[in-house]
């Protein structure tokens, strides 16, 4: 199957909720988090922000979770653990295009493009039983519950590689604040050494729904660049 990246990949899905709401943006940012003092003072700090995201990254001994704060004038890097306590405020664009390049281990700039793109579309419930079992099951096996769920063959043996050889992995929680209301989006990233897929699905937990994008890491990298830029609407839904 066909669909826009723009479109059905990553802008679909979004939730609106109040922007005085910050106990659910909390629960939504950090839900594995007690509340305590590094996570209110992450909110604090988070107030005056235009776009707040949570951004966990493990490949082999590199392992980044932090808070990434889009100021009017300036973006705040934060860091999440209490023993790795930190804050980097950056203002030149460049230190701030390398900085979502190196949060991903990634030293290969790539446009994002916004053609159409293969892309799957499967039950997150389902996904995440395969997901748990990916290590137990031959890669045939698990392409062809890939398969049931999609329809897509081709594709769907792709992703499954990829779940079973898998290299890095990565998570985003996208905050964007206009006036009146917050849009939340949320998705995961998982690489092999020779292919990567972004899986887009609902915040709402009610919501039983996946969309599993082609993507290379440097891709994700860009457009979280542009997001922060605020320069394409490809993590800012209108």
């Amino acid at each position: 199957m066909q669909c826009d990246s723009n479109v059905s990949g990553i802008r679909e899905g979004y939730i609106n909720v109040n922007k005085k709401d910050k106990v659910y943006l909390a629960n939504f940012l950090f839900p594995d988090k007690p509340a305590g003092k590094e996570i209110s003072d992450l909110m604090q700090m988070a107030a005056s922000a235009d776009r707040i995201c949570r951004l966990k990254y493990c490949e082999g001994d590199q392992v980044q979770d932090i808070c990434l704060q889009v100021h009017k004038d300036i973006t705040l890097i934060a860091g999440i653990e209490p023993s790795d306590s930190f804050v980097y405020r950056l203002s030149d664009p460049q230190k701030v295009q390398r900085a979502c390049y190196y949060l991903f281990n990634c030293f290969e700039p790539e446009e994002f493009s916004v053609e159409d793109v293969p892309c799957l579309h499967l039950s997150r419930r389902r996904y995440e039983e395969l997901k748990e079992s990916a290590a137990t099951y031959s890669l045939c096996f698990l392409a062809e519950c890939l398969t049931a769920e999609t329809g897509d063959l081709l594709q769907s043996a792709q992703l499954a590689k990829v779940m079973k050889n898998k290299t890095a992995e990565g998570e985003l929680k996208l905050c964007s604040r206009s006036k009146e209301e917050c849009k939340l989006q949320h998705a995961f990233f998982i690489e092999d050494t020779s292919s990567g897929w972004l899986l887009r699905m609902s915040c709402e937990a009610a919501e039983d729904w996946m969309v599993a994008i082609p993507v290379t890491k440097a891709q994700i990298c860009s457009a979280l660049y542009e997001w922060v830029q605020q320069t394409s609407p490809v993590f800012t839904p209108e």
